[in-house]
């Protein structure tokens, strides 16, 4: 079963005390708010900038850096020094580990013991079981980020078209932790476009990409699924066989919807095998990272509200990626097709899922809805007191576009961030920030009070449908 290789843990506190949601949400809050301020100081030296950098923009990179969103209102490229550049690769591994994962390795490694509210709000990233044994969970999460971001640094290192053979690495290596972080920041003039037929640029991303968006407890329970000690399959927790096919079936619609859309529309005049590796691309980055290989401005607009859908499920819990969460989505699927069925329980793959799990995942689909349609809304009002948007449809769409990359930390845009006026990029810096937090933060804001008076009000009925 999942996390059973990571239990009888050392830590006898986690058996015997409560969770405080409420402490752990603020220490969540203000240690991202701490590393996203510390990230802004650094990129506001006149060492980490070619040219003057204004202080929201400054702001607003540091955000997208930390929160692994990968929006940009400048061009990182130009606009920040070899140092800046540092700045933001810390920025982007930190905020794909979690903050909460590194200073607990920090601590273990001092051979201190991480607090109890430590271990909480660690635990709650990845699980949501509290006997679990923390150094067997990060041994296993340092090892999968290192190895596979260096797997990433050797393919780009030797397909990068870089003179310098150390800026080769230094890109080589932004390019790697950007693309397991699903972060989409490039250090290349044109992200990937460049290397659109490399075959081995396309294959190397998806697979950090994916990886970095599966889950950590879901990807390393599959990497040991099969014993071969024993020659056996081990039995898989409904929790990756969910997030597996979930993750499948989204790529695999990604194909279908792009490749029957985009081939005689936006690729139709590109190479038979340039077409598919930028249909693969798009339909595998397109929930979490902001990579792209073609200019998303030509797509369609059918495949560009296509991708909203995409983006606002996001990735897997316990990953590198936001959104609603594919297991969140597939809950809320799961939930109306078994009502349909006149079921009063929510089943899959022969199991019940615990009617507290399917409550938490309605709260964070209603609560994440809302954040989406009134930031919408308010993005809509700055916007159009700014000049920036008028009565054009496809304006309205690049707004909602802009939303859904930002809360999902998607980090792809329709040429749109660059155009948003401060108002706006204030706006769009809490959404990335409410989006990096996830469901930690709505379930925390939606549950922490609970009535216990066990008095309860006469039911009435209500006509529905």
């Amino acid at each position: 079963m999942l996390l059973s290789r990571y239990q009888e843990m050392p830590f006898t506190e986690l058996k015997t005390k409560k969770r405080k949601p409420s402490n752990t949400l603020q220490l969540v809050v203000m240690v991202y708010l701490f590393v996203i301020f510390l990230g802004f100081l650094f990129l506001s030296l006149p060492i980490a900038q070619k040219q003057p950098v204004s202080f929201i923009d400054t702001l607003f990179t540091a955000c997208s850096a930390a929160c692994v969103t990968g929006l940009s209102v400048v061009n990182i490229a130009e606009s920040y020094t070899h140092f800046g550049h540092w700045v933001l690769l810390l920025l982007m591994q930190i905020g794909g580990l979690g903050i909460i994962t590194l200073s607990t390795s920090l601590i273990l490694l001092a051979g201190m013991r991480p607090s109890f509210n430590q271990q909480s709000v660690f635990l709650s990233s990845f699980s949501t079981q509290d006997n679990i044994d923390t150094k067997k969970l990060l041994k296993a999460i340092i090892p999968f980020t290192l190895t596979l971001q260096a797997i990433g640094l050797v393919v780009y290192f030797s397909q990068f078209n870089v003179p310098s053979l150390y800026d080769r690495f230094f890109y080589a290596l932004f390019q790697s932790i950007s693309s397991f972080c699903n972060v989409g920041f490039s250090l290349l003039p044109n992200s990937l476009i460049s290397y659109r037929g490399n075959f081995a640029i396309n294959f190397i991303t998806a697979i950090l990409v994916i990886s970095g968006a599966f889950g950590f407890l879901a990807a390393t329970e599959l990497r040991h699924a099969f014993s071969y000690k024993k020659k056996k399959w081990k039995k898989i927790s409904l929790h990756t066989k969910i997030a597996a096919s979930g993750t499948l079936i989204l790529i695999l619609l990604g194909l279908l919807v792009f490749g029957s859309i985009e081939f005689s529309k936006s690729l139709a005049n590109l190479p038979l095998h340039e077409k598919l590796y930028s249909v693969f691309f798009l339909s595998t980055i397109s929930k979490t990272s902001g990579l792209n290989s073609i200019d998303l401005s030509s797509l369609t607009l059918s495949s560009s509200f296509f991708m909203i859908f995409l983006m606002t499920i996001g990735a897997n819990p316990g990953s590198a990626g936001g959104g609603i969460k594919t297991t969140t989505t597939a809950i809320i699927v799961l939930l109306g097709i078994n009502r349909l069925l006149g079921r009063q329980k929510t089943q899959v793959f022969g199991k019940n899922i615990p009617e507290s799990t399917v409550d938490k995942a309605t709260h964070v689909f209603i609560v994440s809805i809302a954040v989406l349609i009134l930031a919408s809304f308010v993005l809509l009002i700055t916007e159009a007191r700014a000049g920036t948007v008028n009565s054009n449809p496809s304006l309205f769409l690049k707004i909602i576009f802009e939303v859904a990359s930002a809360y999902s930390t998607c980090g792809l845009s329709l040429d749109f961030t660059p155009q948003l006026s401060n108002a706006g990029r204030i706006v769009i810096v809490l959404i990335m920030f409410i989006g990096r937090l996830g469901p930690l933060f709505l379930i925390s804001a939606v549950s922490r009070h609970h009535s216990n008076s066990g008095v309860y009000f006469a039911e009435e009925d209500v006509m529905v449908g």
